[in-house]
Order: C-alpha cells, then structure tokens, then sequence
C-alpha cells in the first residue's frame, strides 16, 4: 500500500540509519525529508508539514528531548517516533514525558519501525481533531487559514495567523515576549521583540474597536501579552 500524500521528517546524523530509513520509508511511498540537526529540523518544520516524525535522542546540537519539547511548544501535534541508544526506564520516561510518543531502541529491524510508523500514523487519523478555534467573537479556521471577528473577514497576513493562533490556543495565559518570538518566528530567528510588538499592533488595529485601548490582546507589563477570554 502506497501512501504518497504522508510526508515524514527524518531528523538523524547517523548516515547509516539516514540511508537505510529513507531507502525503505521511500519504497513504502513516503516523502522523506532529512535534517541532520535539531535547529535545521526545527527552523524548517512549518514549511514542511509533516504527517510524522521520526527524531533521533543524540544529535550534534541538540537532545531529542529538548526537540521535542519546542515542538510541542509551538502545539504541534504530529506524532513523533524517538530513536535512541538509551533504553532504560527513565530514558524512555524523559522522552515520552517531552512529548515524544513513541520509541524505539537501537538496533531496530526494518519491519519494526515500518509497523511503528503505520500504527502512529493510524492512531493520529482516528484523533484528528477539529480545525477551527473559537475565543468568544474570534474563530480561526486553520484549514482555511481564515480569522473571523463578530462574524466578519478579518484580512491577517501569515505571520499574524500564527501569532493569533498561538495567543488563542492559550487564550487567558499571559505569553512572554520570547515564547511567541520562538513559536512563531522559528527557534533560529535573529530578530527582536520589537518583530512581536509590531504584529501585536497590527492585529489590534484589525481586532480592537479601540486599538489604542485595547480589550482583547491585552499587553502585561514586562511579562508579555495574553489574548483575554470573554467576560462571563
């Protein structure tokens, strides 16, 4: 069975293991996209889209762990498969607490990782959850990439989209200056938090019926801003 529309993102220095998965996962009809360190895997993994991820523990920047935690950071929720060297109990603990959702321990068949795969795959399609986030009058639809406001079109660019989705998949929590600029912007973006200051501005101006006193994305002072919840 083919399954050319799933894309997996590789990310492993080993070039053995590189080859071989690649080789394999490609003959299944899989996409493969290979990084060989953890800032090129997380720089790169909005434009890339994957269906899953298969993340080794020991790379030359970065642990998988610390890969996985930015990545669930920024809510994502593709299933990532851990490769490691490192099988005991509370290894295997570190990574499925950090996000990882499966693992696997080195040397590994072929055949074993393959049905890992499968079954991760399978398991995220029966829990797909819904595309669209509500926050009192603002919906945004991810699907669509569309952001509605009292029920009418609200034009954003894709920076706002992201910036706005992560302020409401945490609506009411007060998010740092350096959290939306690692979510958003990427974890090797050079800028600054003027970048977040800017796109705040500009998103009150499309949102707030006072942009200048605004209601909604309140800024909290020296701490960062939280998109407020609805008044009960």
């Amino acid at each position: 069975m083919k399954n050319s529309s799933q894309k997996i993102m590789l990310v492993d220095d080993d070039e053995t293991i590189v080859e071989t998965l690649d080789f394999n996962l490609s003959r299944q009809g899989f996409a493969i996209t290979i990084f060989r360190s953890g800032h090129q895997a997380l720089s790169s993994v909005d434009s890339v889209g994957p269906d899953l991820i298969i993340l080794d523990w020991m790379l030359p920047d970065m642990v998988g762990p610390e890969i996985c935690k930015v990545l669930r950071s920024r809510a994502l929720e593709v299933p990532i498969l851990m490769l490691t060297g490192r099988a005991t109990p509370n290894d295997v603990a570190e990574g499925l607490t950090a996000g990882a959702d499966d693992y696997l321990a080195k040397p590994f068949s072929t055949v074993e990782l393959l049905a890992r795969v499968q079954a991760l795959l399978r398991r995220a399609k029966g829990s797909t959850r819904s595309a669209k986030l509500v926050v009192g009058a603002l919906e945004l639809d991810e699907d669509a990439r569309s952001v509605k406001h009292e029920g009418k079109d609200i034009d954003v660019s894709p920076k706002e989209f992201n910036l706005l989705k992560v302020l409401m998949l945490n609506a009411g929590k007060t998010m740092s200056t350096e959290v939306l600029l690692n979510q958003v912007w990427g974890y090797d973006f050079s800028g600054d938090a003027k970048t977040v200051a800017v796109h705040v501005r500009w998103l009150r101006q499309k949102l707030e019926k006072d942009p200048k006193n605004p209601e909604l994305l309140e800024t909290v002072h020296r701490l960062g801003y939280r998109l407020n919840q609805p008044k009960v």
